[in-house]
């Protein structure tokens, strides 16, 4: 039950359901407890196990559906729903009801309606030979199984493997030796009938392992692509990502976003338990003549942090901006208090346009409204100092976005200096790599003594890996 149970929320997983190790113990002791007589009862208490809400159901149950098409569940195959059984389990009969693709094929065979007995008479050498003969439908169904898995059937990168996989399974079941011998009898022109009928069979076997291997696929390979490219976007400047990708795009910032949120949202205090606090220990237990009954252990508590962020929305930097405040606005749970500001030539703070409407609507008010106009630090920095400057304090955060290209205006460094003073720490993210500071009319060397920490910023990864240092050090 394990190995089968494992095998269905691996593919549960590639099909995009997020499932903890947690999750994965509640769901093996559901079916240790409801069993796998009744696949809806089944089903149902999975799906109330793994599914968080109503799209995660919907993948579930038509992953569940695909993955347990073929021969029964019962309780005696699996170790009478034991999860420490280690014994081989016994295989029950076929049950056209309820049965099991991802462990057994469906027994195509069968269609070919063949008298097995007439056949079972013949002395055959090879064990395959012997099976299609026989239509032993278990052993054929456990051997295509175990095959499968040694040749790599879940594991298949790209579609056009299924060719390679099938050819190793058939290799594996013993093809060879069948072919060597209906070679022989051919050749010897003996028991032609028998002849006719194994080749009709292995070809019926071979469609068998075709179909076996494809759901394969479906269930364990079909959305690796999908990931891969995933895992490239991510890897892409952000000034670079085509606006076809935008909805992929916002999908993944939005995830990484939620990680970051589900790992620092608990993280309100921690506790040092290898730190004794001899006061007050000694404190609590002066009822007791020195005895130590309760112990009392140093503490170090981490409050949200208060983060202003100023984005530069000029044409250059314009998509790196969006995908930055896209990543606060989903980070508003672990940082309720930030406070958003956007410039080209002048600064305007967009703050309430996050609250009060929806982030796609909020995106597109700001680069309409601001993201057409020359660059000025200068005078962006001039307006911060105006707007929020007071508000600065030795809990805040600021942090820049921006490529320090200034159309050769002039910088007013002295104004960042002075908000670096009055701040926690200063960020500048920069979204181009650092041989291209200071070239052209950039002036980042003007603003980098006065910033707690210059990154690079040029991809989500860049995004994801400072923001998750933001919070670790807040």
């Amino acid at each position: 039950m394990q190995k089968m149970l494992g095998d269905f929320i691996h593919a549960l997983r590639h099909a995009g359901l997020p499932i903890s190790p947690a999750e994965t113990l509640d769901a093996l002791n559901a079916a240790k407890l409801i069993g796998f007589h009744d696949p809806e009862l089944l089903k149902s208490g999975l799906g109330m196990t793994l599914a968080k809400n109503k799209l995660h159901l919907a993948q579930f149950e038509a992953c569940f559906d695909q993955f347990f098409s073929n021969p029964s569940l019962d309780e005696a195959s699996i170790g009478n729903a034991d999860p420490d059984n280690n014994t081989q389990p016994s295989v029950p009969e076929p049950n056209p009801e309820y049965n099991d693709t991802a462990t057994t094929p469906s027994p195509s065979l069968q269609s070919a309606d063949l008298e097995s007995s007439d056949l079972e008479s013949q002395n055959l050498e090879s064990v395959l030979a012997n099976q299609l003969a026989s239509n032993d439908q278990v052993s054929l169904q456990m051997a295509i199984a175990n095959a499968a898995e040694q040749a790599g059937a879940g594991n298949m990168q790209m579609f056009t493997q299924k060719g390679i996989v099938s050819y190793r399974i058939m290799q594996s079941l013993g093809e060879a030796g069948l072919n060597a011998e209906l070679a022989q009898l051919e050749h010897n022109n003996e028991q032609p009938e028998l002849t006719s009928e194994l080749r009709n069979k292995q070809q019926i076997l071979r469609q068998q392992v075709k179909d076996y291997v494809e759901e394969q696929f479906l269930l364990f390979s079909e959305n690796i692509g999908r990931n891969l490219r995933d895992t490239q976007l991510q890897k892409v400047r952000l000034s670079n990502i085509d606006y076809s990708y935008y909805q992929d795009m916002n999908k993944l910032v939005k995830k990484a976003a939620k990680q970051l949120a589900s790992l620092h949202s608990r993280r309100r205090k921690v506790t040092k338990r290898g730190l004794l606090d001899v006061r007050k220990t000694l404190a609590a237990n002066g009822a007791y003549d020195g005895f130590l009954f309760h112990t009392k252990w140093k503490s170090t508590r981490i409050d949200k942090p208060k983060v202003m962020v100023i984005c530069d929305v000029s044409g250059s930097v314009s998509k790196v901006a969006r995908f930055l405040l896209l990543f606060l606005y989903s980070l508003q749970d672990v940082l309720p208090r930030v406070r958003s500001f956007v410039f080209a030539s002048h600064l305007a703070e967009v703050t309430d346009d996050f609250d009060k409407k929806d982030i796609e609507d909020a995106l597109t008010h700001i680069m309409n409204h601001w993201a057409n106009s020359p660059t000025d630090y200068g005078q962006a920095l001039l307006d911060f100092k105006d707007v929020a400057g007071r508000d600065i304090d030795n809990k805040t955060t600021v942090i820049m976005l921006g490529d320090a290209r200034n159309n050769n205006g002039l910088a007013q460094a002295q104004v960042w200096k002075e908000v670096y003073q009055r701040s926690q720490r200063v960020l500048w993210l920069n979204p181009e790599g650092r041989y291209s500071w200071d070239s052209g009319d950039s002036i980042m060397s003007e603003y980098r003594p006065y910033c707690s920490r210059v990154e690079p910023c040029r991809s989500l990864n860049d995004l994801t890996r400072i923001l998750g240092s933001l919070l670790k050090h807040s």
